[in-house]
């Protein structure tokens, strides 16, 4: 993959809903998302007295804490799980913790004996889709018109069936819902994961199943084929509900929109917003490092620093060298820089040991004149 490609940003719309349903007193369900970070989550609370309402609001808090955590660079903590991503050891880690807290709640509370939740979570990072999940809430992919499942179900009757003998007889549908992991059950579970590289026009929805169990998964892929994320949320829950709504219906809807095409310095930037400066038109950055080179494209400089969109795996304080340059790279300036921050979309830089030279030329990316 060339150095453009490994910049490359997807654009995501997104949409998360939850109802009680039409039979349950009480939601059991959790779920958040963070467009900055770009982190979806559902959890399927289970157990009696509220305590499933607890584990799943456990099991989505702790994953959004810290996933934002990780983002801000302290990643101390991070599991190291063989062949997989930077950002897959996030979201994996995340999870892990997550079940060890719900675990550690459920075994020091009678109140919360024998609770527990499913999760399934999805991370966009750069151009990089991660799927996890534990227990039975699935996540779909619809792609030319074909459904996909991002998520390995962990039910009696899914692994009976993948590992049973041709032509044996199937479980009955009394095993469908029988989960083999879940979230607090244990001190340690094991999140099945993957990653994949999502297109324009994908949709991923996540959901518990008291939308799947009501819909399937044809019917969602044509509802929300046609709809923005949002409408076609609602018409997901109505249609759930219509059909005798049974169980707590949650769902996040995602549409991937295409490249974004233009860079830009995220809200988080640890820069006074006073000192970003946009140009009229995108310039090209390079970037080495004594292991690799890349190239983006930035809109917005600062006479400080820069952020860049990558998807490359750097460390607070790794050094790099810079080249900036107009767009017929006539006009350039090389500076020596470092990672001052790490999110999930990129890095922040800030520019080291600059000689009145290179303070005016860069002057004139930013369009800041002393």
């Amino acid at each position: 993959m060339n150095a453009e490609g490994k910049n490359r940003i997807i654009k995501v719309e997104s949409c998360g809903i939850t109802d009680v349903g039409m039979k349950r007193k009480g939601n059991e369900d959790s779920y958040f998302l963070d467009e900055d970070l770009r982190i979806y989550v559902v959890a399927d609370g289970m157990g009696g007295h509220q305590a499933g309402e607890v584990a799943s609001k456990l099991v989505a808090g702790t994953i959004k804490e810290l996933m934002n955590r990780y983002a801000a660079g302290d990643t101390g903590a991070i599991r190291k799980v063989p062949s997989a991503s930077e950002h897959s050891a996030w979201l994996v880690s995340a999870i892990h913790e997550a079940n060890i807290r719900v675990f550690k709640l459920s075994k020091g509370s009678k109140e919360y004996e024998g609770m527990g939740s499913t999760v399934s979570a999805i991370f966009v990072a750069a151009e990089t889709l991660i799927a996890a999940n534990v227990g039975d809430s699935p996540i779909y992919l619809f792609r030319d018109n074909q459904v996909s499942l991002l998520s390995v179900p962990h039910t009696a009757m899914a692994e009976y069936a993948a590992f049973a003998p041709a032509g044996a007889k199937p479980l009955s549908d009394k095993y469908k819902h029988v989960i083999t992991r879940a979230m607090g059950s244990k001190e340690t579970v094991e999140p099945d994961f993957r990653e994949i590289t999502p297109l324009p026009g994908d949709v991923v929805v996540l959901c518990s199943d008291g939308l799947s169990d009501m819909v399937k998964p044809e019917e969602i892929m044509e509802i929300t084929r046609g709809n923005p994320p949002s409408k076609a949320g609602s018409m997901l829950v109505d249609l759930a509900n219509e059909r005798g709504g049974e169980d707590n219906i949650t769902l996040i809807v995602l549409l991937f929109t295409g490249d974004s095409g233009i860079l830009s310095v995220p809200g988080r930037s640890v820069y006074k917003a006073e000192r970003k400066q946009e140009i009229t038109e995108p310039v090209p950055v390079e970037y080495d490092t004594d292991e690799f080179s890349g190239r983006a494209m930035i809109k917005k400089l600062t006479e400080d620093g820069l952020f860049i969109e990558t998807g490359e795996i750097f460390s607070i304080g790794q050094k790099l060298i810079l080249t900036v340059s107009d767009r017929t790279g006539e006009d350039s300036v090389t500076v020596n820089a470092k990672v001052v921050s790490r999110k999930s979309r990129g890095i922040e830089v800030k520019y080291e040991n600059l000689t009145e030279d290179q303070k005016s030329k860069i002057e004139l990316f930013t369009g800041q004149k002393r």
